[in-house]
């Protein structure tokens, strides 16, 4: 498992430091996470993960997966993770990216979707997807930026903030 180090810059005098997340992670990811379930249609999740919650989510990911955090001055300012995608069988690994809204449009994100598509080249697999809800297009640009591409909606396949949503399938070959 290699392990990334390397200083990003947000802007002139900022910097960020994109490594694996360790267990200690949890609570700032969790943090994260959970203010975009009850503020953005980042997550069709609807309710804030417990700290069991939590507990069990990262165990049942721990070695299907890899992920990723940014630090700032030693805080957890974003995370991403790669998974094996829903299905079985397939040659498919699917990303999640989340950023702390502080840290949002400063390329927190795209390092990290970066640094994924990376290690995503490394398990063997073809293909990488993320289900975007379509009304999250920060989330729809910052895919599309980094080349994927636009293969399907769900319409109505989400329920949120009292309202029906579409998810958005994107997809990138890892040939590239």
């Amino acid at each position: 498992m290699r392990c990334f180090t390397e200083r990003m810059s947000m802007s002139p005098g900022q910097t960020f430091t994109i490594r694996d997340a360790t267990r200690e992670d949890l609570p700032a990811v969790v943090g994260i996470y959970n203010w975009a379930i009850n503020q953005t249609f980042a997550t069709i999740d609807s309710e804030p993960l417990s700290a069991e919650e939590a507990a069990q989510w990262w165990e049942a990911y721990a070695g299907r997966g890899r992920t990723l955090v940014a630090v700032d001055d030693g805080d957890v300012i974003g995370w991403a993770r790669l998974l094996p995608w829903r299905q079985r069988g397939y040659e498919v690994v699917e990303d999640l990216v989340y950023v702390d809204p502080l840290y949002q449009k400063k390329g927190v994100g795209r390092e990290l979707l970066a640094r994924l598509i990376e290690v995503a080249r490394g398990t063997g697999c073809r293909t990488i997807v993320a289900s975007v809800a379509a009304d999250n297009r920060a989330g729809l640009r910052l895919h599309q930026s980094l080349g994927f591409e636009v293969v399907g909606t769900l319409k109505s396949a989400a329920y949120k903030f009292s309202r029906w949503m579409d998810i958005t399938l994107v997809q990138r070959s890892l040939d590239q």
